[in-house]
């Protein structure tokens, strides 16, 4: 049995919310920019599990432990307009050096070599806390809800729609009917796609809290 150690001693008291970026330290304003977005990541209102700091998609984690968030807080606080950041897998590795043109953060997140690159390797790299698995935006402190794939879904329903359907490529989704599943977090931008395609949409979802706070 694996077990996850998030350190939850280390967690801010209170729920966590992004605040403006005045509210925030640093040397810098990118090191207050990039507090904000981990904020954003981990605000109660948006984050699915936020007390494993988990965003979105089940396991996207903006970080492994909340000892790791500590020290990126330290670290985004003294990070300098001619410095980088290094985090690899929610685990800062220090300030380096660099230049005003590069980037004052880069990360990586779940990587796998050769071999090793299967779920269960990465399974027990995750437990062993040397892995993390930040989905697309968790791990990259870009999360902003159902909206960063409104555009993609309605995208994709509307091609769909010509493809199979015959819709004429000036024309939209009237009269056709979309049924899916699923409201919770990115799945959340399919009704308003639908809807912004000209079409109906009937979505079914089996927790309610996830009816509440899906965008209209």
């Amino acid at each position: 049995r694996r077990v996850h150690g998030y350190g939850y001693r280390f967690r801010p008291p209170g729920a966590i919310r992004g605040k403006p970026i005045e509210c925030y330290s640093g040397r810098c304003l990118e090191g207050r920019a990039f507090q904000v977005m981990i904020d954003n990541n981990l605000d109660f209102a948006t984050a699915l599990y936020p007390y494993e700091l988990v965003t979105y998609g089940e396991t996207g984690q903006v970080c492994q432990n909340w000892m790791q968030y500590r020290l990126l807080v330290a670290y985004l606080q003294r990070l300098e307009a001619d410095q980088t950041l290094v985090v690899q897998s929610g685990h800062p590795l220090g300030l380096f050096r660099t230049h005003a043109g590069a980037p004052r953060v880069t990360i990586t997140n779940g990587l796998m070599v050769g071999m090793f690159d299967t779920p269960a390797h990465f399974g027990r790299a995750a437990a062993l806390g040397v892995a993390n698995y930040g989905q697309m935006t968790a791990g990259g402190w870009m999360y902003i809800g159902p909206q960063g794939i409104v555009h993609g879904t309605y995208n994709t329903l509307l091609i769909a729609g010509r493809l199979r359907l015959g819709v004429p490529p000036d024309g939209d989704l009237s009269g056709r009917l979309f049924v899916s599943s699923g409201l919770g977090g990115m799945s959340g931008a399919q009704p308003k796609a639908v809807e912004i395609a000209g079409g109906v949409g009937i979505i079914a979802e089996v927790d309610a809290s996830r009816i509440r706070t899906c965008p209209t």
